[in-house]
Parts: C-alpha cells; structure tokens; sequence
C-alpha cells in the first residue's frame, strides 16, 4: 500500500458534505481520488470546476477532464466559467473569483466544507514568498489547514502536510492521470519565480533541506499564533466597556501596564474580533494604534473605513459608515 492512502478530516465530515475543488493538477485529481477511496456509503461529496479561461483550448480541456472524473465517480459536477478577459486578470483576482464561486456553490448545495489540493510545497513556497514582502509572525504561519470562510462553509485543507512529489507516487502507483498547467513553469508572477528559480537555488546552495525548514518554521508560527487568543482575551475583557459589530471601547487604564509589542497583539486581536479589514494593515499602522491608546488624546483612520479614537480614558474603534 503506497504511504499517501488516506486524508485527515474533520469528524463526521462526509455527513455535512464536501465539495472539492478540482483543477485536473495532479494535487487536486490526488484529493478526490482520495476522498472518493475514504466516501463512506451514505456519505455526501461533490466536484467543483473553476474554469478561468486563461490558456484557450487548454482551459476547457481542463474543465472536460475534470467532468470525466466525475462521470467516473458518478458525482455531482459544477462549473463555473470567469467571463474575464484574460490579459486584465490577475492572478489575486482569479484567486479571489475562484472562492467566492466554489464558496458560494457549496452553500447552495448545503455542504459544509470545501476541500483545496494546497500541498506542503504550496506551504514552503507562500511562507518563503511573505519573508520577501516583509511579513509579521502571523504571516509566517502561511495556510491554514482550515479556516471559516462564512458562518456556513469551512475550507480545509487535507494535503497540506504532503509533499508534491508524494502525490505524483501515489498517482502513478494508481496508473491515474492527471492535466499539466504549462504556465506552472512560465515566470511572469513571483509566485512561480519562487518555485521555479528561487527554491532550486536555495537548496542546491545554501540548504539541500529549505522546504523541511520553511514547513518547520510555519508550523512553530502556526503554534505560537494559536495559544494568543487565551492569553490575549483576559487583557481585553477587563478593559472591555462596549462591543458591538461595528464598534468596540476600550478602557485604556487596565492596558498602560502592558509592553508596546504586547499592546499591540492586544489590539491585532481586538481587531481580529470584530472582523475589521486586515490585509492592509501593516506593523507600522498597528504601532500608531498603540501609541494611540497611550496618548492623551488623538483620531486615526484606517485602511476599510475604520477609525480609532482616544478619547479621556477611553479607546474607541469603530466602522465609519459608508460614504463617510
């Protein structure tokens, strides 16, 4: 029996129903066949089909790969074609289009989770790529083996502890094929400059084990990121004075006792709490909030429309309406 036979799920994760996203690389046809193997008789699993049109005929050959499979499985098959012309689509805005479709499909189906193909190599190669644009510790944790994505639908990501190579293996000890995406090799983005140039230079210089050692490093980052929330929420509810969606105060006497750098993972908490917009916000924007709280006085904006204000004793930080 090849080693890669089975995937971690969440309990009882075929009665909520899986949709999973099928791209016909090697990683994803290496999930659902998995899936398929570990579908218990009653259990509930689906095939989801983003077709961007980048590559012309190679895109829809794709898609018809991807339907083959689940004629093969007899499962439920979706599709969804991005009517985007392919010369103005990013890659971030592909990304996002693909998730709010497969998102969005799943929750009409009624299934729970959505499962991705991200390997071990997609971990090592996004850890790598945040080192480079200058990520915080939260950064460096990279993808999350799951994560909500709406009160309705949890992605996870069941391969994210298997190398590449590993699935390739099991692949071919099934006598199973699968499509190559001939852009996987082309460097226009930084994305495939890392893998292509960046990783194979580093481990053939500096460290034949680079991959072992950015894995390594997420998952320590990973650990330390995930004990915070019980450290941080005493702190936080004893200088809680009113919390709603749109706005939290802060009593800031309670808080001046802590450091500048556990201040700040106070109010990234905070933050984090009440679903404000974080991807914009940078170290140098969470060290004026917390000079902020411990100033007299003052008023900031920040990036998503929210404000935060020192006002006597208190910290107020709220969602500025919209048109405001």
């Amino acid at each position: 029996m090849h080693p890669l036979h089975s995937v971690p799920l969440p309990s009882g994760a075929f009665d909520y129903g899986i949709l999973a996203a099928v791209s016909g690389g090697a990683d994803s046809v290496a999930l659902l066949h998995l899936l398929v193997h570990s579908l218990p008789t009653k259990g509930k699993l689906a095939i989801a089909h983003v077709n961007h049109g980048l590559r012309g005929a190679d895109s829809d050959a794709d898609a018809a790969f991807v339907k083959s499979l689940s004629e093969e499985y007899q499962l439920r098959y979706f599709e969804h074609r991005i009517a985007t012309d392919s010369t103005t689509l990013s890659e971030n805005t592909a990304r996002n289009f693909r998730y709010d479709f497969l998102v969005r499909q799943a929750e009409q189906i009624g299934f729970r989770y959505l499962a991705t193909a991200h390997t071990a190599d997609d971990q090592t190669e996004t850890v790598l790529h945040r080192i480079l644009r200058g990520t915080g510790l939260a950064g460096l944790a990279g993808i999350a083996p799951s994560r909500t994505r709406t009160p309705a639908v949890t992605l996870v990501r069941p391969l994210l502890h298997v190398r590449r190579e590993t699935i390739v293996s099991y692949l071919e000890s099934l006598g199973k094929t699968f499509r190559h995406d001939k852009t996987n090799f082309e460097n226009h983005f930084t994305r495939n400059r890392i893998r292509n140039e960046l990783l194979p230079m580093l481990r053939k210089e500096f460290n034949p084990q680079i991959d072992e050692a950015l894995y390594r490093l997420a998952t320590l980052a990973a650990e330390h990121e995930s004990v915070l929330p019980e450290l941080l929420d005493g702190p936080i509810e004893a200088a809680l004075l009113e919390e709603s969606p749109e706005r939290v105060v802060l009593n800031v006497v309670p808080l001046l006792r802590f450091s500048l750098p556990v201040l700040r993972k106070i109010l990234i908490h905070v933050w984090q709490r009440h679903n404000f917009p974080q991807r914009e916000m940078d170290y140098e924007q969470w060290s004026a909030l917390s000079e902020l709280l411990r100033t007299s006085g003052g008023r900031l904006a920040f990036p998503g429309g929210i404000t935060a204000e020192r006002v006597q004793n208190r910290l107020v930080i709220f969602r500025r309406p919209l048109g405001k």
